[in-house]
């Protein structure tokens, strides 16, 4: 990613693809974004190697989700499976991409899935992903994937679910540092119209907020959207508030520095807990 005179640029976007709903939510918004940044969409299928050691096990057993129907688990099966997966990933890639006349290329890796998906984005701008995998009894959480990634990702980070729209009502924290501008660049980048409503969440304390106001308005000027600001106070003790405020919101996006001083690592994983609509990571 570059920034020349404030605009944030985004040229290799790349999305992590597997068998669940939430990745082909992630395939949909990356090629979006692909189309409106001009961006190369990289696609990537993971080998989980944990999958397959465990495939080696003597008591290892395939449990049917509806049947209960039990059948015995090898590797060669197990990359059978993982071989298919990975040519319906290429083929979902290649089908949207080409919609959008979008160039792009296609990984298959093996390894562990956090691992290998670090690898990949640190020659990427911004990786988009599913918040959750394939778990039936825990959707609304991130999945493990999902945190490593929000937490360790060395560019920007989109956590996504199965029927989120990507675009406004933008939201986006501001609390005065470099990766807050940075984050205010991107949420105008979201807001797609002239008249677009932007929020603009306020995160310094209620005596700092004339000068973020003003800093925000200084970022902004000149911005080829003209959009509506919202301004929202929020103090840095209230995560809490926050969380309602996104909830209240609904369809949306949610944009947010990643080392921001109103959310250390645990607030911030608690928040993307309590957080369906599309969240954005700035780095």
């Amino acid at each position: 990613m570059s920034s020349e005179e404030g605009e944030v640029r985004i040229r290799r976007i790349l999305v992590a693809l597997d068998a669940s709903t939430h990745s082909r939510a992630a395939l949909a918004a990356a090629a979006d974004l692909a189309g409106r940044f001009h961006a190369e969409l990289l696609g990537m299928f993971v080998e989980d190697v944990n999958l397959l050691r465990l495939a080696e096990l003597p008591f290892a057993r395939e449990v049917f989700i509806y049947s209960a129907r039990r059948r015995e688990l090898s590797t060669r099966e197990m990359e059978r499976q993982l071989h298919a997966q990975a040519r319906r990933a290429r083929e979902l890639l290649r089908a949207e991409a080409e919609r959008a006349e979008l160039e792009w290329s296609f990984e298959v890796a093996r390894g562990r899935i956090t691992a290998e998906l670090l690898r990949a984005a640190s020659e990427a701008d911004m990786i988009i992903l599913g918040r959750a995998g394939w778990s039936l009894t825990q959707a609304r959480r991130l999945g493990s994937t999902a945190r490593g990634v929000a937490v360790q990702a060395p560019s920007m980070a989109l956590l996504l679910q199965e029927g989120g729209c990507l675009g406004p009502p933008v939201m986006v924290v501001y609390d005065g540092s470099e990766i807050g501008a940075r984050a205010l660049e991107t949420a105008l980048g979201l807001s797609e119209d002239a008249g677009d409503i932007l929020t603009v969440i306020l995160a310094d304390g209620h005596e700092a907020l004339p000068r973020l106001r003003e800093e925000v308005n200084q970022h902004l000027r000149g911005a080829e959207q003209e959009v509506e600001l919202r301004y929202v106070p929020l103090s840095a003790s209230n995560v809490q508030r926050l969380a309602h405020m996104v909830r209240m919101e609904g369809c949306g996006t949610l944009v947010l520095p990643a080392r921001s001083r109103l959310l250390h690592k645990d607030m911030l994983l608690d928040l993307l807990d309590e957080t369906e609509i599309p969240v954005l990571l700035v780095r």
